[in-house]
């Protein structure tokens, strides 16, 4: 059993160390994967609170046997959207117009140390949502191609399918970079 699971049903079982636990060990990989598709690391950060908030809260049941991770992404993805949502409908001024003011440390730096990542992660940004999407979750979380495609709603093939498109994608964001730089 994944040690993501084991932590949450441990909380559900009334350990609350489990969920302290389950929080510290996926939420900087839930902010930057919510942030593929978000593209600002500060609504990330709500989203991915809202998720834990909504576990810690509703208690969804997990089914043993299934991609932890996976099942967590999704709960993250839906929090995402709904948090987008919400945003949009109070929306008094432009997002550009707010100022994120912080004294944490800064999640994508330390997360993403060396100049090579920085590039990798920066160019991965700069392609379509979907192929950042797949590309996160399948080289950097490891999740199978059945695990992505629950995560986004897809069958394996069309995960499949959109792998090959990121892939050839990004190749060609850092071919024009290099001959750009």
């Amino acid at each position: 059993m994944e040690n993501g699971a084991s932590s949450y049903l441990r909380f559900l079982n009334g350990d609350k160390e489990g969920f302290v636990e389950l929080v510290e060990e996926y939420r900087n990989r839930l902010v930057l994967f919510i942030d593929s598709f978000v593209h600002d690391i500060h609504i990330s950060e709500e989203a991915a609170d809202n998720a834990f908030m909504s576990l810690y809260v509703k208690k969804p049941k997990y089914r043993e046997g299934c991609s932890f991770k996976a099942w967590l992404y999704a709960i993250g993805k839906n929090a995402a959207l709904d948090y987008l949502k919400k945003l949009k409908r109070n929306r008094c001024a432009p997002l550009e117009d707010y100022h994120y003011l912080s004294d944490e440390t800064d999640i994508e730096a330390e997360f993403i140390k060396d100049e090579e990542k920085k590039a990798l992660h920066n160019a991965i940004r700069k392609l379509k949502t979907e192929y950042a999407q797949v590309l996160y979750l399948t080289y950097f979380e490891g999740l199978t191609n059945g695990e992505a495609g629950k995560v986004m709603g897809k069958s394996p093939r069309q995960i499949s399918d959109l792998l090959y498109r990121a892939k050839e994608s990004l190749r060609a964001q850092i071919e024009r970079r290099e001959n750009n730089g």
